[in-house]
C-alpha cells in the first residue's frame, strides 16, 4: 500500500514538473532605455523592449523578427544594433515601449508590444507577434484557423464588427441628441466608420491567451477625434471554434481536460 502511495505520489510530481516545462516555452529578458529628456524628462526607463530566450536556436530567429518590425521599421536601418535603435527611436520622440505577453506555453508564444510617441500630436499603438518556439517561425490566422474554415471565420468576425460598430452609431446618435457632441464631431465620426471600416475586416493581427484568439482590427480616428473612436472586442474561445481549428495547433491550444478524481 505505501509502495502504491509513492508511486502515485511519483507520478503527480513529475506531471506537475511536465505542465510547467510546457507552461513556460520560453524566458524574456529586457533591455531597458531612458526617453529623450526633450520629449519625456524622467529618471524612470520607460522603454522596456523584451529579448526572448530559448533552450534552441529559436530565439534568434524571433528576436530578428521582432527587431525588424520594431527597430529596424522605425528607423529605417537594417544595421543598428537594437539599444542604439532603441535611443535613434526616443530621440525621434519614442517616449514608452512595453510588452505583455499573453500565451507562452506548449511550444507557443504570443506577445504584444505597445509604443508612445510624441511629436505635433502623441499617439500609442500595438504591435503583436505570434511564434511557434520549437522553429521560430511566425504563426499567421492561417496556421491558427484550417484553411476550409478561413473564409466563414473571417464573414463572422466582419458580422461581429459590423454589429459593434451599429451599436457605436446608435449610442453617438444619442450623444449627438444630449448635446454631448455636436452635428460636426458626430457627422464625421459616422463618415469615418462607414468609409474605412465597417466594410472590410483584417483578420491577419491577432493575440492569443490560454482561453482564446482576439482580432485586432480597431477603427481607428483621425487625432482630431480620436477620443471618438469606437472600442469593442473580436475575442473567441478556442472551445468554440474547435471545428475551425487547424489540426497541427488544436492540441496545442485547447485547454487540458482537467483530470477526473
Amino acid at each position: 500500500m505505501r509502495i502504491h502511495c509513492w508511486f502515485i505520489v511519483m507520478l503527480l510530481l513529475i506531471s506537475l514538473h511536465f505542465q510547467r516545462a510546457v507552461a513556460q516555452s520560453v524566458t524574456i529578458k529586457e533591455i531597458k532605455c531612458l526617453p529623450d529628456k526633450k520629449h519625456y524628462n524622467t529618471t524612470e526607463a520607460t522603454l522596456i523592449y523584451p529579448v526572448v530566450s530559448t533552450k534552441n536556436t529559436a530565439g534568434k530567429l524571433i528576436n530578428a523578427f521582432i527587431k525588424t518590425a520594431i527597430v529596424e521599421k522605425e528607423t529605417e536601418d537594417s544595421t543598428v544594433s537594437t539599444r542604439q535603435g532603441l535611443k535613434d527611436m526616443a530621440a525621434n520622440g519614442l517616449i514608452n515601449l512595453s510588452y505583455e505577453v499573453t500565451f507562452n506555453k506548449n511550444n507557443i508564444l504570443s506577445l504584444n508590444i505597445f509604443q508612445e510617441g510624441c511629436g505635433a500630436h502623441c499617439s500609442s499603438w500595438n504591435t503583436y507577434f505570434n511564434f511557434d518556439t520549437r522553429t521560430g517561425k511566425a504563426i499567421t490566422i492561417e496556421d491558427i484557423i484550417s484553411k476550409n474554415n478561413i473564409a466563414d471565420f473571417t464573414k463572422m468576425v466582419l458580422k461581429d464588427k459590423q454589429k459593434a460598430l451599429t451599436l457605436y452609431k446608435t449610442e453617438e446618435k444619442e450623444e449627438l441628441n444630449s448635446k454631448a457632441i455636436d452635428s460636426s464631431e458626430y457627422d464625421w465620426a459616422i463618415r469615418e466608420v462607414d468609409d474605412y471600416c465597417f466594410k472590410s475586416v483584417d483578420i491577419s493581427n491577432f493575440s492569443l491567451s490560454d482561453t482564446g484568439i482576439a482580432i485586432m482590427d480597431g477603427c481607428e480616428f483621425p487625432n482630431a477625434i480620436k477620443s471618438q473612436s469606437p472600442s469593442y472586442n473580436l475575442s473567441y474561445l478556442y472551445t468554440t471554434l474547435s471545428v475551425s481549428l487547424h489540426p497541427q495547433l488544436k492540441k496545442r491550444l485547447l485547454p487540458s481536460p482537467t483530470p477526473q478524481h
